[in-house]
């Protein structure tokens, strides 16, 4: 029996030393993400503290950093090289690299240690929306004047790029279209070259507008008529019921394209419809306006489909509401009179829309005399102006007793 332990000993002991070999092999690669005692590593580069008014305009490299004494229980996802961009200001400066890591990592060398970065204010600016439109309609039709809204957008990004930018784009396909189209799109920004604009990093918008997207309408007519958009105006008739207004009259939509020979849109402005019956309305209403009973001229039409209403807001009517002790100055008093006593503060009536007068005070009122070109003396059943915030009214004029004397 011991003959065969000992049988090929040597191939064994091999084999033994070979297996554990193997196993801390394996081991080892089923943790990619721990450090090894020594390592060059590739790591990314973070900046901190940029100031929200300013972008960075240099693509930020990636940081080649040696370590040594590694902590044994560090990930590679723990270290990182970082710049302060706190003190950033706009223009080309030299920053220096940081290379955050665990506790007990020995940082030995870093390439490279300082960047340069070009930094630019963000600035805001209006531009027009511009319409590109492409593709050929279905035979024997037409794409028109194109209508977008927004007409312009509010830009904001780097202070270099916004002084070149004239216009922002948004595209629109009419291939094989035979009717109109109605759609949101997207803006885009381009150069004179009509180029994409990207930022040092192209995957990092460098540019945003508001709003991001319009809604475009591409009118495709059939060839030989032309078409037009036009306002809508809305007209009512009736009152509302008792203690109650119309705020107001809404079309919806604002405004409708409309087809036809250039000579019938010749002139044609606008659209009116209406009036709509408001009487005793409590509430707010939509009216439902059929295509059929709008009066066009001859040779005008609308398109199939369009859908047309008026909304009709009704809101608590004119009130009335007292407000007590309010303070009565006397103005342009000669430089030598004063007044004998001050006057007493008087009690008003104003009137206006609930919402309006709810939180008003006598201290939003002012209320005054004029005494030009008046001497020492009483002064009975004189007029007060008045200065009251938008949408209140007074009820009736005021009037007051004061007297003047001689100063000293």
């Amino acid at each position: 029996m011991p003959n065969i332990f000992r049988r090929n000993l040597g191939v064994k002991v091999v084999s033994f030393l070979f297996a554990i070999l193997l196993w801390l092999f394996v081991m080892n690669q089923g943790t990619p993400d721990k450090l090894i005692p020594e390592q060059t590593l590739t790591i990314p580069l973070v900046a901190s503290g940029l100031p929200q008014n300013m972008v960075v305009m240099t693509q930020l490299p990636l940081v080649r950093v040696r370590l040594q004494g590694i902590n044994p229980s560090a990930n590679i996802k723990d270290i990182y090289a970082q710049i302060d961009l706190s003190a950033g200001t706009p223009g080309e400066r030299s920053y220096r690299i940081d290379i955050k890591a665990p506790v007990g990592t020995n940082v030995v060398d870093v390439q490279p240690l300082n960047i340069t970065l070009i930094l630019e204010n963000v600035q805001e600016k209006t531009v027009p929306v511009k319409v590109v439109v492409t593709g050929v309609p279905a035979d024997g039709y037409q794409w028109g004047t194109t209508f977008v809204k927004p007409s312009a957008v509010n830009v904001r990004g780097p202070s270099s790029i916004l002084s070149t930018l004239t216009n922002v784009t948004v595209e629109i396909s009419a291939t094989g279209a035979n009717e109109t189209i109605q759609i949101s799109r997207p803006v885009s920004f381009r150069d004179k070259e009509d180029k994409l604009i990207y930022g040092p990093n192209p995957s990092v918008d460098i540019l945003s507008a508001f709003p991001s997207t319009v809604d475009v309408i591409v009118p495709v007519v059939t060839k030989g008529l032309s078409s037009k958009i036009v306002p809508l105006r809305v007209t009512s008739s009736g009152t509302p019921a008792q203690g109650k207004i119309l705020r107001s009259l809404i079309p919806s939509p604002t405004s409708v394209q409309v087809t036809g020979s250039s000579q019938a849109l010749k002139g044609f402005d606008s659209l009116s419809l209406g009036p709509v019956d408001i009487s005793n309305l409590t509430e707010d209403k939509v009216f439902q306006i059929p295509i059929e009973q709008v009066a066009l001229p001859q040779g005008v039409s609308l398109y199939a489909g369009t859908t047309l209403s008026i909304v009709a807001q009704i809101g608590p009517g004119i009130i009335q509401k007292g407000i007590s002790g309010v303070a009565v100055q006397i103005r342009n008093l000669g430089t030598d009179l004063e007044p004998d006593q001050s006057i007493t503060p008087i009690d008003i009536v104003v009137e206006g829309l609930p919402d309006i007068l709810q939180d008003l005070t006598a201290d939003q009122i002012q209320l005054w005399v004029d005494a030009t070109g008046q001497a020492a003396g009483t002064y009975t059943n004189t007029k007060v102006y008045w200065q009251l915030p938008p949408g209140v009214t007074l009820q009736a004029t005021p009037q007051v007793d004061y007297s003047l004397k001689a100063k000293g």
